[in-house]
């Protein structure tokens, strides 16, 4: 155990949750399959992952909400709306990284929009 109570075993699955979402690029629905299966082997056996892993798969669910507004402004102006398309990817990698670095360093890191969400989830 680490002093915050974590073994480092937690600390690999709730970064790994958070990395999954890198999958959407190479496997299809992979960022919302892995936190998903994550979150159901740990919802019992650590909060502390079921956060990370729920968290990971609600933030990956906001994007998808954002792709969808992207692609309706890009249908709208012909085209030109296209160029929102970087915002996601660009969202995607910055507060993927940083919250697997949290969940590696033990730390109850939440993301903006949905982080509150999933603890409440998760406490509840």
């Amino acid at each position: 155990m680490q002093p915050n109570g974590l073994t480092p075993d937690e600390r690999l699955w709730a970064m790994l949750a958070h990395l999954s979402a890198l999958l959407g690029y190479v496997v299809l629905l992979g960022q919302y399959i892995a936190p998903l299966v994550i979150y159901l082997v740990y919802r019992e056996r650590s909060r502390f992952v079921a956060f990370h892993a729920l968290q990971a798969l609600y933030f990956q669910l906001a994007l998808l909400v954002l792709w969808v507004v992207v692609f309706i402004l890009t249908f709208i102006t012909c085209g030109i709306g296209a160029i929102f398309a970087l915002v996601p990817i660009v969202l995607n990698l910055v507060f993927v990284l940083i919250a697997a670095i949290h969940a590696n360093n033990g730390e109850w890191y939440e993301l903006p929009l949905v982080g509150a969400m999933a603890r409440a989830s998760v406490q509840a």
